[in-house]
């Protein structure tokens, strides 16, 4: 699963430490899966999603609550199904920004998805419509979203990757991070029709989508100091809100 480090402006856990719970998180996950593994006759598929289910609701607790500090969380998130994909269904060592606040010039600014993996930074959009729909990509500020003899303009996404783009840079480069920074626009249920696309953009849709799944589940690499460092500096400028707790 991968590690939920921030979620929009509550407090997380790793901002109290951002080299100690990403190893511990990888060590409780493995001690519940075996006493998960042990117990119940449910078949291994029912109990695996049982337990996922389990650890996402504690990751929603790490990522709103510290010992001495706490954040409301907005139930949605609790059924988001984009959260839920990014983390159950990528591994461990993935540490997870999910449409963090980031504080810059005393401007809250609010991006989608950053992932940073042990080898590269991901800045993803979601950008999906309807099933088997066409998104005509260009340079201009808006895409044409075709569905049958129906067209529908939509915010090019272009605008959104950029702007995650030039915040991540900006920190890393004050941080001396070395880490490659891959953008992506998302769409798992339609296509893309851009010919001209920027060489730094990648479009991951329904031809290719699932070779780039595979191969971002299949990394085995384990947690990176640089990793670990770009997650803790760009946790730094996240906006947070909190209270004491009570208990």
């Amino acid at each position: 699963m991968g590690q939920l480090i921030k979620l929009q402006d509550y407090i997380s856990r790793y901002e109290v430490d951002m080299f100690r719970y990403p190893g511990q998180f990888i060590r409780l996950k493995k001690q519940q899966w075996g006493k998960t593994k042990d117990k119940g006759t449910d078949a291994l598929d029912e109990r695996k999603q049982q337990f996922l289910d389990h650890i996402f609701e504690f990751q929603l607790k790490w990522a709103s609550s510290t010992i001495r500090e706490k954040s409301y969380v907005d139930r949605e998130f609790y059924h988001d199904p984009n959260l839920k994909y990014f983390l159950q269904r990528f591994p461990d060592t993935n540490l997870v920004l999910y449409r963090p606040i980031f504080k810059l010039k005393n401007a809250p600014v609010e991006v989608e998805i950053i992932i940073i993996s042990p080898t590269t930074t991901w800045l993803i959009t979601i950008l999906e419509g309807e099933e088997n729909s066409v998104f005509l990509g260009s340079n201009e500020r808006f895409w044409t979203e075709k569905r049958g003899h129906h067209d529908k303009k939509v915010l090019s996404p272009m605008i959104e990757l950029d702007r995650m783009d030039g915040i991540v840079r900006t920190i890393y480069s004050l941080y001396r991070i070395e880490l490659p920074i891959r953008k992506v626009i998302l769409n798992r249920t339609g296509y893309f029709d851009f010919p001209l696309v920027p060489y730094d953009i990648e479009l991951v849709e329904k031809r290719n989508y699932d070779e780039w799944f595979t191969s971002l589940r299949k990394m085995s690499s384990p947690l990176k100091h640089m990793q670990l460092k770009a997650g803790n500096a760009l946790l730094q400028y996240c906006q947070t809100v909190c209270v004491r707790r009570m208990d």
